[in-house]
């Protein structure tokens, strides 16, 4: 049990060490900005949200969240745990760029503290316009990065594949060159760190390199109506979304944080 504390802890600094690094990402690109910050003390732990407003990120948000809550039996009964409760960590991370020709940017990372820890999350880039290009540039970084630390990539990112689509729009939500995992053994937290290192890094580049592309009012259109459809997902499939607004986490703090900044439906 002294170990597992000792690695709760330990993930607990790595991830507010992960909300300082997308500021400082965010204050790298955007030359104007607005920040508004927030904290909420709610029924199952506290959370807090971070949103940064500027002329390269239309909307950059960090949701974190340290609950409290029942240990799923599913769960327990694959882990082995004994615990009527555990605690989740959870730290998401979406980024709007304003220039549709920039791939909207994600990464979540997880963690379910009881018995023992088990990490979860993934990281993924979503198109406004598809360019093969910039699917491939991303999915080598996250393969080099699972190759790194013998972690199958292909078997993440089909698991991501079968969990972010929308079975009412029959398509994906997102490129699905990233990768996302349910359960990953606690051995494995270098590779969960640095999956940050790569996320930002990797979109970082795609950031500096489509930036500078032109974009029309069409083009916005278009970006528009495809965060409309990721709205309509969040609301509607997504269950995790589901779970924390039905345990009493605000729809501010929730919702706020992860819907796009502008839409149309």
């Amino acid at each position: 049990m002294e170990a597992t504390m000792t690695q709760a802890h330990q993930v607990v600094e790595f991830l507010a060490d992960v909300e300082k690094r997308f500021e400082q990402f965010c204050v790298t690109f955007n030359t104007e900005q607005s920040i508004e910050k927030n904290a909420y003390d709610c029924p199952i732990g506290p959370v807090r949200s971070a949103i940064f407003r500027g002329d390269v990120f239309e909307k950059a948000s960090a949701v974190y969240c340290d609950l409290n809550i029942d240990t799923p039996p599913v769960l327990a009964e694959k882990m082995g745990w004994t615990g009527m409760k555990m605690q989740g960590l959870v730290l998401e991370i979406g980024i709007h760029p304003r220039n549709p020709r920039i791939p909207k940017g994600y990464i979540e990372l997880r963690a379910n503290v009881g018995d023992s820890v088990i990490l979860a999350g993934g990281t993924d880039i979503f198109p406004y316009f598809y360019n093969d290009d910039d699917r491939i540039f991303f999915a080598n970084k996250i393969r080099d990065l699972c190759e790194k630390h013998t972690v199958d990539y292909e078997e993440l990112r089909n698991i991501r594949a079968d969990f972010f689509k929308s079975n009412f729009r029959k398509c994906d939500v997102g490129y699905h060159a990233g990768i996302y995992s349910f359960h990953l053994d606690e051995k494995k937290f270098p590779f969960f760190m640095e999956m940050a290192d790569a996320f930002f890094t990797a979109y970082g580049e795609l950031v500096t390199k489509r930036n500078v592309e032109p974009y029309s009012e069409s083009d916005r259109e278009t970006q528009l109506k495809l965060h409309g459809q990721w709205a309509e997902w969040i609301m509607v499939e997504d269950e995790g979304t589901r779970f924390g607004l039905v345990k009493g986490i605000p729809p501010e703090a929730l919702l706020g944080a992860i819907l796009p900044p502008v839409a149309t439906f």
